[in-house]
């Protein structure tokens, strides 16, 4: 039978954070729950409630905790860190000794957490949280290997903000992405226009025309969908400058927080694109695998040839559903373009319980292929090894 226990875990896909010492069971609520981890206006918290006119209520604010607590992911979380911890499955006494361990040895108590689930090394978007946390302070306070990439949606942000020409704007993107690929400080791109207008992104979007006219008309205070060509000409500008360098592009598919357009998420919108012949070099991560769409993810792994999927934030958000998030993936997907990855961010313990879940469904997924003759156990083996880390390594040229 597949054994995962004891292999190493490279999480290709989460977000930066730093020490927050010692947390209270509504702060470690929502500093892990999906969707208010980031704090400001995301869905469930007191932001985004007061946005629409609503008293943030104390009656309110228990509604939500309990919410939040009453997930099968949230509940997984704490039975794990209790297993982990020796206390009972409550989170007060979870936190308690967390809080203990943290205070006396932040790192140790990190390594001893992660090494505890395999985790070995972690592919961070700093992109978030803003400001930017500094990658040298980051890595110093994590007992693992540190591999960052380059959000593009912060720099477009900036660049906004300036009163600059086109060809001024183009050379300063260029310019900041390039820097940051050529110095080695960054191992790859992401975006996440799924957020902001959509995955349908035409490779005609590619020509600087269509970005000169873009940024001139949302100077000039223009509708159009002025903003969605600006954002689909620097997409497809930042898939080149990834070629050029040779790095993966991130691209955010499936779901997400509440500001996500869960319609034009589906990584579909992205097939035009992707096949487009001077696109067809890039190497892509479909983030997330585009769950609840994983299937039309896996099946674009499988006709694009340098198309690639990570299973984060499915796993561990939508908790039970790992076991069908393999299922699917696998069923079509080439197992060597599958990588494993948690969307964890603000605490370590996210991406703690995320690493055993994933282990735990990819190990019963891997042995009910054997047992129906799909793989033999040799296979399932190798297969394991790469969708927790060899399938990353590769990609990101970590080996």
């Amino acid at each position: 039978m597949v054994d995962v226990s004891g292999l190493p875990v490279l999480d290709v896909h989460a977000h930066p954070f730093l020490n927050k010492g010692a947390v209270s069971a509504d702060q470690f609520t929502d500093l892990t729950s999906f969707g208010t981890g980031f704090g400001g206006s995301t869905g469930g918290s007191q932001a985004y409630m007061e946005q629409g006119g609503f008293a943030f209520t104390p009656e309110m604010s228990d509604e939500f905790q309990r919410t939040k607590r009453s997930t099968l992911y949230f509940t997984r979380m704490v039975n794990d860190l209790a297993t982990f911890l020796g206390t009972p499955s409550e989170i007060e006494a979870v936190l308690n000794e967390r809080n203990a361990q943290v205070a006396v040895d932040y790192r140790g108590y990190v390594e001893r957490l992660w090494g505890d689930a395999g985790l070995e090394s972690v592919v961070f978007d700093f992109g978030v949280p803003l400001p930017m946390l500094d990658i040298d302070e980051v890595s110093a306070e994590l007992p693992i290997e540190v591999v960052p990439i380059y959000r593009i949606e912060p720099l477009i942000a900036e660049l906004l903000k300036q009163d600059l020409s086109w060809a001024e704007f183009k050379d300063a993107y260029d310019t900041a992405i390039s820097e940051g690929l050529s110095s080695g400080r960054y191992k790859g791109v992401k975006s996440i226009i799924a957020y902001r207008t959509g995955l349908d992104v035409s490779p005609l979007s590619r020509t600087p025309d269509q970005g000169f006219q873009a940024l001139d008309a949302i100077k000039r205070g223009l509708g159009g969908g002025s903003m969605k060509k600006l954002r689909d000409h620097l997409l497809c500008r930042a898939i080149e400058l990834c070629m050029e360098y040779d790095v993966p592009m991130q691209i955010h598919t499936g779901m997400g927080d509440v500001e996500v357009n869960l319609v034009m998420c589906r990584p579909a919108y992205l097939m035009e694109l992707l096949r487009f012949p001077a696109y067809r070099g890039c190497r892509v991560l479909l983030v997330h695998t585009g769950y609840p769409y994983h299937r039309e993810a896996a099946y674009m792994a499988n006709v694009l040839p340098r198309v690639y999927l990570d299973v984060s934030e499915g796993i561990p958000f939508a908790s039970s559903a790992a076991w069908e998030i393999y299922e699917g993936t696998m069923a079509m997907a080439p197992i060597n373009k599958i990588c494993y990855g948690s969307d964890g961010y603000q605490v370590p313990e996210i991406m703690f319980t995320s690493a055993k879940l994933g282990k735990q469904a990819l190990q019963d997924t891997l042995n009910g292929l054997v047992t129906r003759g799909m793989l033999n156990e040799a296979e399932a083996q190798r297969a394991a090894a790469g969708i927790l880390a060899d399938n990353a390594r590769e990609l990101y040229k970590l080996v």
